[in-house]
């Protein structure tokens, strides 16, 4: 297993990998097997459709579903019946009348006797076409499959399944008798499956084959009914022993029926036979290119020497695209997603840091990509030179990129091709921009609306992509990492975070992260990291009447309200204890949070019970900003012990700690505590810190003549002074906690208080710092 993927979802999932392909079981919430590495390459690349399922992904078996087998048989029996009658209704009689209500139309029709039938079946169109046909032979035949059906299901979860082989030899034999006497051969080509099916399911393989050999079927059918019978003679040929001969019909399958590759692909590797061995029974070299690749899909790492066998053996074969294709994805997945968070300045990444290997690895693929682009072989030398493009600009190679691009460049380009060389071209324009200015932001302007155009259509299921949704969900992710790992980086690098949250609010519309433990939200970008000046930046923008196309176009996807934006600046003033200024951006916007015992002492961590707290005790956080202000005024006036404790202890709700942490953070993480990098921003050195609701308490202590009061203001004081202690190890800390400099003060002038004596019983630092000193 590839131990850099392996840290991607430690902590909900396991991995298992077996036979070289990545199988995934999770408990906790489900990763999204397309989106969960930077992606800008399209899967979807291939010139031949049809192989979706074996783009690759590490997080399932399969990448896209294929087309239902419902939904090639309906479209064959529309053919068959000429187009006369609609699919519903076709679909509706083959997959829900049973063989009674079939049985009942067919006397009807045979012997003119009422037919008894629910007018819902009655008015079916194709129960409506056999009356006016009088085809007995084909509704027989589906009277026949019913009959079958029952036989010839798999088994439901983990249960075994007991079959009636000796009910379904007979039926296996009567099958054979209505096989000779259908007229039509497309129908006895049905009947024909249905006696091998049934002979194969009750585990006789020998009289399988021997009905193979002996029902013909129509010459150069290319039916679905076709490839399955081909597929149940594949699996005979495998359980009598002819491994390699079962491999290379299953390969067969593979090469020539879109709707059976899953299922050819899992029964090659199933033979268990060596590569090698059924090489030898293909009859030229394209076949061995089919077998070749097969082999090659089977594997989750860089695979460069399946991608050139195939090469040697067909240039012009359609799997060198698909492998191609997976060949880039795994680059991304296992070395340039390490590239491009390093160059995001990702603080945290879910990959390791990227390591020399990483720019070896893409180069020796590149390598590789150009001496194939120039050998003159492969059937479209553009898409490999895009491909290499779209790897020098991730080397950073920005001349290279755009000289592969403009070999790409030739007429008559298909438009999978023109659109990721676009893309490409947009990745090299923007890392190479020294400045994003407005010039620059109008040409990128052109680019999102672009990108805009391909993100309309709907995904029913971003966990099973059918083959008109993969590329609809590549531009997604495509477009919501350009936003969030290329054009905000920048914006960050410009110290322009208003642009930046506008980038990420744009972001966030295309395609929110799903499943992505490193990634905030553009609203919490802008409530959690934005200060004071960046948000105003904002605010203002907002409201000029001067924008620029570009700045028009950003505001228009935000989708924010004036008042909304006002009320973040509002909580930004309250988050820097400038509450002032906090009150009047809360009267000019709004007020939208609340808190309880806001101002009342928390002498514990563990929490509070609601049932301690009063309606009376609700306020919003405009109110709390006006109380501050007013405690601010009071103490200007007239200092008193009291008005310092409430001060000090509302500054100690609003932080990490506190009741009212809401009115200074949207966002509390639970695992966060004081680190020395938090001195680096005012904010953070008070929300986890709380230096400055010490400095209040220890005023409060100071004017206290209250034995009772000043030692619970010490107190406070020292839960402050603990929230801003070293914490390299659990012991230092505790022994800093121990040792906290208040703790001498209350211990030898305070230890007879009501007060200490409750806190010995709560607080297990102070009860130590306690039982350690010498007694008085």
């Amino acid at each position: 297993m590839n131990w850099k993927r392996f840290t991607i979802f430690l902590s909900s999932l396991l991995a298992l990998v077996a036979g070289g392909t990545a199988y995934v079981f999770s408990c906790g919430p489900q990763p999204d097997p397309y989106d969960y590495y930077a992606s800008f390459y399209n899967p979807n690349i291939p010139s031949q459709s049809g192989f979706e399922p074996f783009y690759y992904t590490a997080l399932s078996p399969f990448f896209g579903s294929e087309i239902p087998e419902e939904t090639l048989n309906i479209g064959e029996w529309n053919n068959f019946f000429g187009g006369k009658v609609p699919e519903k209704d076709i679909l509706q009689f083959v997959y829900t009348f049973t063989r009674p209500e079939m049985s009942a139309l067919y006397t009807h029709i045979e012997k003119g006797t009422p037919l008894q039938l629910p007018d819902s079946l009655k008015n079916n169109a194709l129960t409506k076409y056999f009356i006016r046909s009088a085809d007995k032979e084909t509704l027989g035949y589906l009277m026949f499959a019913k009959q079958c059906e029952p036989h010839v299901r798999g088994p439901e979860g983990w249960e075994n399944v007991n079959r009636d082989s000796l009910t379904m030899i007979r039926l296996s034999r009567n099958g054979i008798q209505l096989y000779k006497a259908c007229k039509n051969e497309h129908i006895r080509e049905r009947f024909a499956f249905q006696s091998i099916r049934l002979a194969h399911y009750c585990n006789a393989y020998t009289q399988a084959l021997q009905y193979y050999d002996s029902l013909k079927t129509p010459a150069g059918s290319t039916s679905l009914i076709h490839y399955k019978i081909e597929g149940l003679r594949a699996g005979a040929l495998r359980r009598t022993g002819k491994p390699a001969q079962s491999a290379y019909l299953f390969s067969r399958i593979f090469e020539n029926a879109p709707s059976q590759r899953e299922m050819a692909y899992r029964n090659v590797h199933y033979t268990d036979a060596p590569e090698e061995a059924v090489m030898q029974l293909c009859k030229n070299n394209h076949e061995k290119a089919t077998v070749a690749a097969i082999y090659a899909l089977h594997t989750t790492e860089i695979n460069l020497d399946g991608l050139r066998k195939v090469y040697s053996l067909d240039p012009q074969s359609p799997m060198l695209d698909v492998l191609l294709s997976r060949e880039m994805n795994k680059l991304e997945e296992n070395y340039l997603t390490a590239m491009i968070e390093k160059d995001a300045n990702r603080q945290e990444s879910r990959y390791p840091a990227e390591n020399p290997g990483d720019r070896a690895m893409a180069l020796s693929v590149q390598q590789l990509l150009d001496e194939l682009a120039n050998g003159g072989k492969v059937k479209e030398p553009a898409l490999w030179q895009i491909s290499s493009a779209y790897l020098s600009n991730a080397l950073k190679d920005y001349a290279g990129a755009r000289s592969r691009l403009a070999a790409a460049s030739v007429a008559g380009l298909r438009p999978a091709l023109k659109d990721q060389a676009e893309v490409v071209k947009l990745l090299v324009t923007i890392n190479e921009q020294p400045v994003i200015d407005a010039a620059f932001e109008n040409k990128l302007l052109e680019s999102l609306q672009w990108l805009d155009t391909k993100v309309n259509g709907t995904i029913n299921d971003p966990y099973n992509l059918s083959a008109k949704e993969v590329d609809a969900y590549y531009f997604k992710r495509m477009y919501r990492n350009l936003l969030d790992l290329v054009v905000s980086t920048r914006y960050a690098r410009q110290n322009d975070l208003a642009r930046k949250a506008l980038i990420l609010a744009k972001r966030d519309k295309v395609l929110p992260y799903a499943y992505n433990y490193y990634s905030v939200s553009a609203l919490g970008y802008m409530e959690d990291t934005l200060q004071t000046q960046h948000l105003l930046a904002l605010y203002n923008g907002g409201l000029s009447k001067k924008k620029t196309p570009f700045e028009k176009y950003l505001y228009e996807q935000l989708q924010m309200s004036d008042k909304e934006i006002g009320e973040m600046v509002a909580v930004n003033y309250v988050r820097t204890h400038q509450f002032r200024e906090a009150v009047e951006w809360f009267k000019r916007s709004t007020s939208s949070r609340y808190a309880t015992l806001a101002f009342t002492p928390q002498l514990t961590d563990y929490g509070y019970d609601e049932a301690d707290s009063t309606k009376t005790d609700r306020i919003s956080q405009q109110q709390f900003a006006e109380r501050m202000l007013e405690l601010e005024k009071q103490m200007k006036k007239k200092p008193d012990a009291k008005t310092y404790f409430e001060y000090a202890t509302g500054l100690f709700s609003i932080s990490y700690y506190g009741h009212a942490y809401q009115f200074s953070a949207s966002y509390r993480p639970s695992t966060d505590w004081y680190s020395p990098e938090d001195e680096k921003t005012p904010f953070l050195k008070q929300y986890f810190g709380c230096y400055r609701a010490e400095e209040y308490y220890k005023k409060a202590a100071d004017a206290a003549t209250d034995k009772e009061f000043k030692a619970e203001c010490l107190f406070m004081a020292a839960r402050c002074a603990q929230k801003h202690m070293p914490r390299e190890g659990d012991l230092e800390w505790y022994g800093h906690a121990v040792l906290n400099p208040y703790f001498p003060e209350l211990y030898k002038n305070y230890q007879q208080t009501e007060f200490y004596r409750e806190r010995m019983r709560e607080c297990s630092y102070l009860r130590d710092f306690h039982h350690s000193q010498p007694k008085l």
